[in-house]
């Protein structure tokens, strides 16, 4: 199992608001490719759920010792494998013995697996993108907020 202790965040993610982390954005959507392939996650945040940090020993100690500013702590099978930064999906892959996705430059709108488009722009200027954001079967298109 693989547990993820993180800073107060506004929600259980912290992928909320008209401007979300792109960190979070990304670290959540490695979460949910994890679970997929059958690992076993816990996400807690220190704001919706200080019980979990106070049922983890390993948690508790790592608050206690470094503060809630060393956050997120990432624990695999009650060991702690990072700190202070999310790890990338190769990373989680290795932590919890599964195979890591083939790396690939041209993967589409928010690491689908789906390449987006030469001719499109993935998150950027308005541009249809039909591999679907973040990997969803819904194509969207995506506007800037600058106006010209």
């Amino acid at each position: 199992m693989i547990q993820v202790f993180e800073g107060p965040l506004c929600c259980n993610t912290g992928v909320c608001g008209p401007d979300p982390d792109q960190a979070l954005v990304d670290f959540t959507a490695d979460l949910d490719w994890l679970t997929r392939q059958g690992v076993s996650v816990r996400r807690a945040n220190l704001a919706q759920d200080p019980a979990a940090f106070a049922d983890s020993a390993v948690a508790r100690a790592f608050v206690q010792k470094v503060g809630a500013s060393g956050l997120p702590l990432i624990v695999a099978d009650d060991v702690t494998v990072a700190t202070g930064r999310y790890p990338s999906r190769a990373e989680l892959a290795r932590i919890a013995g599964v195979e890591a996705p083939a790396e690939n430059t041209a993967t589409g709108c928010c690491g689908s697996a789906t390449p987006t488009p030469a001719a499109s722009v993935c998150c950027g200027d308005e541009a249809p993108v039909s591999s679907g954001c973040c990997g969803s079967d819904q194509s969207v298109t995506i506007q800037s907020g600058s106006q010209a």
